[in-house]
C-alpha cells in the first residue's frame, strides 16, 4: 500500500510540474512588446518564458510580431485567448481570423486577430476571411 501511495504522489508531482497554466491577464497590464495596456481581455495573450514568468500582450498580433523578432528565443508556452470563451489556449492549438480591432490610439482600427479554440468557431467568425495557425500569423507578422 505504502509503495502505490508513493508512486501516485510522484506521478502527480510530476503531472503538475510538467503543465503550464497561464496566469490571468488584467486590464492595464502593460504588453511586453508596445507598453500600451491591454484593453480586451478577449484578444490578448501571454507568453510564459523559461524562467516560468508571465509576459501578457496586448493581442496575438503584438505577440506574434515579439515572437518573430526574438526567433532565437525559446519559451515554455504561448497562449492566446479563445475570443469565444474568454479562457486561454496555446497559441499553437488555435485557429486564428483576420480582424480589424479598435487601434490603441483609440482612433480608428488596425489589423489584427482573433483566436479560436475550434475551427468550426473560427469558421463562423471568418467572414470569407482566411484562417490561419499560429505559424503563420507570426510569418505575417511585422517587427514595427
Amino acid at each position: 500500500m505504502t509503495k502505490s501511495l508513493y508512486a501516485a504522489v510522484i506521478a502527480a508531482t510530476l503531472v503538475a510540474c510538467a503543465s503550464v497554466k497561464p496566469a490571468p491577464v488584467q486590464i492595464g497590464d502593460r504588453c511586453l512588446r508596445c507598453r500600451v495596456p491591454v484593453g480586451d481581455l478577449r484578444v490578448a495573450g501571454e507568453i510564459i518564458d523559461n524562467l516560468r514568468a508571465p509576459h501578457p500582450f496586448r493581442t496575438a498580433g503584438c505577440m506574434a510580431k515579439y515572437v518573430k523578432s526574438n526567433l532565437g528565443a525559446s519559451y515554455t508556452a504561448i497562449f492566446v485567448t479563445d475570443f469565444n470563451s474568454g479562457r486561454m489556449i496555446e497559441a499553437h492549438d488555435a485557429w486564428f481570423v483576420p480582424a480589424q480591432l479598435p487601434a490603441s490610439s483609440g482612433r480608428g482600427t488596425q489589423a489584427d486577430y482573433l483566436a479560436f479554440r475550434s475551427r468550426a468557431d473560427a469558421e463562423t467568425a471568418r467572414a470569407g476571411m482566411p484562417l490561419l495557425r499560429w505559424s503563420q500569423v507570426v510569418a505575417e507578422a511585422g517587427t514595427n
